[in-house]
């Protein structure tokens, strides 16, 4: 059957990414939305778009009889899931199926199957790939019998996926409390609170496989991905093909994916998953039934595009191509922007991005659903852009995606942009020394933002000038000297200032004095002479705010906020605690206090979930609870009062 017409059930860059390939086929694009997303660029770009109300996820994004119900009334011959949201849902997909409408995808039992990991572990061991040591049965059972496998362990949530449901266990008075709260997260994130354990991998590597299987029972591996630079169980860095490798254990992956796919007789695009450890001996993870985040390494190494097959195969139509036709050409890394401070274990920073600019540069390719600036929802994920980059061999490769980098600008949100960059030009990725605890153990020197004295008077310098300066002429500058407290970074300082003429500033800090001139604007390029030199410097400004990109390093300046110094009580110590505002946007998800209630410093109060992460909000101090100020469910705003302390 000819596909015409195709609803995307999703949203963001995965949605422009299967919008671009109906654009190449001539094949018309429905998007969905929710109110929330409303104004987003897949919806600009899709030929038309339908609305799902508004309300939770469960109420649009996750609500299949909705989105089935959208899909009949706009003429939609097939629905592509994307990946995440109901991608491997198997109610979904058979949903889709009674509907008469093509589910761009595996079948739905094979979902259904894969969908449970000790299923799917079933039909792996069938297929002749190695299974780690593991336990299955009632949480007590495991509790019982669990520390037979040796330590350490790891619980997981049979139904699980992303870090959910996921503990590990060194000592045996350990596992009683990792499993049944393994157990209750598995119930809560998956409905299913089944979990097993299995004897822990150290400092293991993550390499997933991916094939594509037809109707007629053709089924071809395009490679390997290595996927083992993680953050809390979660993808950071990708590349294609993996040169931890050898080539009889490449032969082996390659050949135990496609024999897991013929032997759960699956169709379309899918990802077969491995934990490998330090000898190279692989083991069955999961096999993922949507296309994956990464993908775009496998196009860029072998040619193919993944969507228009994953199309050809939901028409029946043979592939066409044979295993022999794939070859690597080059290497391919991706890396994920977020959302988020590293420096603060991961938390997410949603909200508006003021400017985000992207270098032009031969073999890069961005994949991201903001264009120029943009709204990071809280109640999606934490990605911005996949940042990819092709080359020759992995040695180009990692050159080209660190020069890459170093021209990126995302003004307005935190992100681990500085932590991308550290990876990039470590000595450990480049020599390939890694293991999925590589983020984790340094993370601390990693996301430490990149300090100079030098460059921190130039970025001073510039901010000041466009916030006192660069809206006036030289007529009126000259009475217009002044101080001011900035924050570079975070650091603060002290600067005096007075104009050089119409272009030029003369600023003191930590002592010192320097003149600036010759100051020029174009877009987000400013030129400036200093210290008998030009420098140019990428920027955006925002009112008191900015952030400078130069020698490869972001600055964010902005003026320093007057905070108040709080009362002191006869002892010498605050007199109240502030009450307590959001950090972040995000939904009310537990609140573990009641109003009256005392409590002590670090105390959990409430659990805020943002982006699919959940964050735990402390006490600030020894208080008492004078007034909750939201309630369970709440979406909540970034400096939002949560509770009032009492007085």
């Amino acid at each position: 059957m000819k596909i015409k017409r195709i609803l995307i059930a999703n949203r963001g860059e995965i949605a422009l990414r299967i919008i671009s390939t109906l654009k190449k086929l001539k094949i018309q694009s429905i998007a969905i939305f929710s109110e929330a997303d409303r104004a987003d660029r897949h919806v600009c770009e899709a030929d038309e778009a339908c609305s799902l109300g508004e309300g939770s996820l469960e109420q649009t994004w996750l609500n299949i009889p909705l989105i089935i119900d959208i899909a009949k009334q706009s003429g939609a011959d097939a629905i592509h899931p994307g990946y995440g949201f109901l991608s491997e849902n198997a109610t979904f997909a058979r949903a889709c199926e009674d509907a008469g409408i093509i589910f761009i995808g595996p079948e739905s039992h094979v979902i259904e199957k894969m969908g449970s990991k000790l299923v799917a572990a079933q039909y792996a061991k069938k297929a002749g790939i190695p299974l780690l040591p593991r336990l299955e049965g009632s949480p007590d059972y495991l509790v019982n019998n669990a520390a037979s496998l040796g330590f350490p362990l790891l619980v997981k949530a049979a139904a699980g996926g992303g870090g959910k449901g996921m503990i590990r266990i060194d000592r045996p008075e350990m596992l009683k409390d990792a499993v049944y709260t393994a157990s209750q997260q598995a119930k809560r994130y998956f409905a299913d609170e089944k979990v097993y354990v299995e004897k822990y991998v150290e400092n293991p590597r993550h390499i997933e496989v991916q094939i594509l299987a037809d109707q007629h029972g053709n089924v071809i591996h395009l490679l390997e991905r290595e996927c083992t630079l993680q953050r809390n169980h979660q993808k950071v860095v990708e590349e294609a093909p993996s040169v931890t490798l050898n080539a009889k254990v490449r032969k082996a992956l390659h050949e135990s994916a496609v024999s897991l796919a013929k032997t759960v007789g699956y169709t379309n695009a899918g990802t077969v998953e491995y934990i490998m450890d330090e000898n190279l001996q692989f083991y069955f993870l999961e096999m993922n039934t949507r296309i994956q985040v990464e993908h775009p390494v496998t196009e860029m190494i072998t040619g193919v595009d993944l969507v228009e097959e994953q199309i050809k195969v939901a028409e029946n139509k043979p592939l066409g191509m044979k295993q022999n036709d794939i070859k690597a050409r080059g290497h391919a890394i991706e890396m994920r922007l977020y959302a988020e401070d590293p420096s603060q274990n991961f938390r997410p920073s949603a909200g508006f991005i003021k400017k985000i600019l992207f270098p032009k540069t031969k073999g890069l390719r961005i994949d991201s659903a903001i264009a120029e600036s943009g709204f990071v929802h809280p109640s999606f994920d934490a990605m911005i852009a996949k940042v990819v980059f092709h080359d020759k061999d992995r040695k180009s490769a990692i050159h080209g995606i660190k020069n890459t980098l170093s021209q990126i600008l995302v003004h307005g949100i935190k992100t681990n942009l500085n932590l991308l960059s550290s990876i990039a030009g470590s000595r450990l990725y480049a020599g390939n020394n890694i293991s999925t605890h590589t983020i984790s153990r340094n993370l601390k020197k990693w996301s430490v933002p990149t300090s100079d004295a030098e460059k921190n008077t130039l970025v001073a310098a510039l901010f000041l000038w466009l916030e006192r300066y660069s809206h006036l002429s030289e007529g009126n500058s000259w009475r217009m000297a002044g101080k001011e407290i900035i924050k570079i970074n975070g650091l603060e300082k002290n600067v005096f200032y007075y104009p050089k003429g119409e272009k030029g500033i003369v600023i003191t800090m930590d002592g010192e004095t320097f003149s600036f001139e010759n100051i020029t604007v174009n877009e987000n390029k400013i030129t400036v002479s200093w210290n008998n030199f030009n420098e140019n410097v990428v920027f955006n400004y925002s009112q008191h705010d900015a952030l400078f990109l130069t020698d490869k390093n972001q600055y964010h300046v902005r003026l320093a906020e007057v905070v108040p110094v709080p009362k002191l009580s006869s002892n010498g110590l605050p007199s109240r605690i502030p009450d307590l505002k959001a950090s972040l946007f995000g939904k009310v998800l537990r609140i573990n206090v009641v109003e009256k209630q005392k409590v002590r410093n670090g105390d959990p109060l409430m659990v805020l979930e943002s982006m699919k992460m959940e964050n735990t909000i402390l006490a600030p101090g020894d208080t008492i609870i004078s007034k909750l100020n939201v309630k369970v469910g709440d979406q909540v705003s970034d400096g939002q009062t949560l509770i009032f302390f009492e007085a």
